[in-house]
């Protein structure tokens, strides 16, 4: 049997396996290196051997000796290693060290090495990708969680005092709609790089996802702090941002809420900047609030109005349809009723509409609302004929794509003609009416229901939206009409509307008229309808008859 002559034969035997491996004596002295750690170390075999780690790379040799000295103490070790080669490279590596005893008494270390730098580096990337957003680079929800909780469960001391903000774009989807998605995601990157230019390295800025993002700020001082931080990213918002070769513009709207570590958890924290950040929005966006109980009271009632509508809906209880009668100033006459929907509450009372609506705009209940309110007015109004029914109707409402069929189809069941039909829309409405909103209503005229502009002169319509959409009436807002005979300027804006009305060949109704003295004025002015209390207060369907009959012996005489 052929037996090995020394280490040289050993090392020529090793040099097949392709793991570096080598040996060292009690010394520490390199007694045997194979090709593939030679290769390793990037250095020749000859200038390894009979060197030390001390020789070799001193700046790292303490934790290699250390691992020998467990080795030579246990019999073997195991250790997770960095190693930086002769060309600064670096790399993780798993050193696996064992003492062999020879004959004479002597003692080696025997070591494999095993590189696992791929492994750890694909081990971070998915760390890190698990925890930042793909698209910015910014810390996700996920660990903007782990930064909130770490603040909550520290040990409370007088200086831990922190702040939550909670981001949001205004006008983002304006960006993605007009120049596409890419520029939408080249703006959100652009504002992550100026939201982390303005906070220190101890914050956390992170992106929840669209254009949502949050900052969680550390050893925070005084409210004040927080106002210049809040203040700055409002300025870094509005600066125009470079997209797809042209400029776009956005604002931000931001909640915070402030805390000590210890005193709430993290849900909780979250909820309330959530809430400050509604009110943000809520006060007109571009500018940020920060929570205060009475916003959770706010928001607390306008919770228990949701479920008590959804509530009403579904039981179809309490909601109660009004009529309020509308006049031809001409011959005076009645034309139309407008549908005003009330709410008896069972506990706050008679609620208006401004109490209601936009909690059902927010909640998803708009479409359920609208169509009972419409199907109610529309069977009401059925039997008069040569009457017309006004019914409100949301921008939620046209945004859906079936809106004209499910009016069309109420119209149908309810047995009124189409065109006895006035749907009346906001300014709002009107600014996005573009796409399936302008297809919607310009198929509903089409089956001979009109369209109503309302309350005119409070938003931001134009003449060409007006021409686009061949409304067929404008109303002009009760504010308006309230200072006539008190305010050159609303008597100024009345006859600009009343001559845009006629220019375009619609005709004008004003809303809110309470006195001969208006009535009067609106007369001379080219109006051609009027509604308000000096006609009638908004009536119950079961007062629409007597109101006629009252209405038609004061005509007569």
């Amino acid at each position: 049997m052929y037996r090995l002559s020394g280490l040289e034969d050993f090392e020529a035997i090793v040099d097949v396996i392709p793991s570096p491996i080598f040996i060292k004596d009690e010394e520490h002295r390199f007694v045997l290196v194979n090709s593939a750690a030679s290769d390793f170390f990037n250095l020749p075999r000859e200038a390894v051997k009979g060197k030390t780690d001390i020789d070799l790379w001193p700046e790292q040799a303490p934790v290699y000796l250390e691992g020998d000295a467990r080795a030579l103490a246990n019999g073997e070790d195991e250790s997770e290693e960095q190693f930086v080669d002769r060309f600064g490279t670096t790399r993780t590596i798993v050193t696996r060290k064992r003492i062999v005893r020879l004959t004479e008494g002597a003692r080696l270390i025997v070591c494999v090495i095993s590189d696992v730098t791929a492994y750890r580096e694909a081990e971070a990337h998915s760390r890190h990708l698990a925890f930042h957003d793909p698209l910015t680079g910014l810390a996700n929800r996920a660990l903007l969680n782990e930064r909130i909780e770490q603040a909550v469960m520290h040990p409370q001391r007088e200086s831990d005092q922190y702040a939550l903000l909670y981001i949001d774009l205004d006008r983002f989807k304006e960006v993605n709609d007009t120049h596409g998605h890419l520029a939408g995601d080249e703006l959100v990157r652009d504002f992550a790089g100026r939201l982390t230019a303005l906070v220190r390295s101890t914050d956390t800025v992170a992106r929840l996802g669209g254009d949502e993002f949050a900052i969680l700020l550390t050893n925070v001082r005084n409210a004040a702090q927080v106002d210049s931080v809040c203040q700055r990213i409002l300025e870094a918002a509005s600066e125009p941002f470079d997209v797809a070769g042209a400029q776009a513009f956005v604002s931000a709207s931001i909640g915070v809420v402030m805390f000590p570590s210890g005193e709430l958890g993290r849900i909780e924290l979250q909820r309330r900047a959530d809430v400050a950040l509604y009110r943000a929005k809520n006060a007109g966006r571009g500018r940020f609030r920060i929570f205060d109980d009475a916003m959770d009271e706010t928001l607390r009632a306008r919770r228990k109005i949701e479920v008590d509508l959804r509530h009403a809906l579904a039981q179809n209880q309490g909601l109660k349809v009004y009529y309020q009668p509308i006049v031809s100033l001409d011959n005076k006459t009645v034309v139309a009723f407008e549908a005003l929907v009330r709410w008896d509450h069972p506990e706050l009372g008679c609620l208006l509409p401004a109490r209601f609506i936009p909690v059902a705009e927010d909640s998803n209940l708009i479409g359920a609302l609208g169509a009972w309110v419409l199907a109610r007015a529309c069977k009401t109004m059925a039997p008069w004929t040569g009457l017309t029914v006004a019914v409100n109707v949301s921008p939620v409402q046209l945004r859906n794509s079936d809106f004209a069929n499910q009016v069309l189809a109420i119209t149908a069941e309810a047995g009124l003609d189409p065109h006895r039909l006035q749907l009346e829309i906001t300014e709002n409405a009107v600014l996005s009416a573009e796409g399936e909103v302008a297809d919607t209503l310009h198929r509903l005229r089409e089956h001979g229901v009109r369209i109503a502009l309302d309350d005119f002169g409070t938003g931001y319509s134009s003449l060409n939206h007006l021409r686009q959409l061949e409304v067929d009436k404008v109303k002009i807002d009760r504010s308006f009409i309230q200072h006539i005979g008190q305010t050159t300027d609303s008597e100024a804006i009345v006859q600009a509307v009343t001559t845009i009305g006629k220019a375009l060949g619609v005709s004008v109704t004003a809303e809110g008229v309470e006195t001969a003295e208006q009535r009067d004025f609106l007369l001379n002015n080219g109006c051609d309808e009027l509604q308000g209390y000096l006609v009638a207060r908004p009536l119950p369907a079961d007062g629409i008859a007597a109101f006629m009959e009252n209405f038609r012996q004061r005509a007569g005489n």
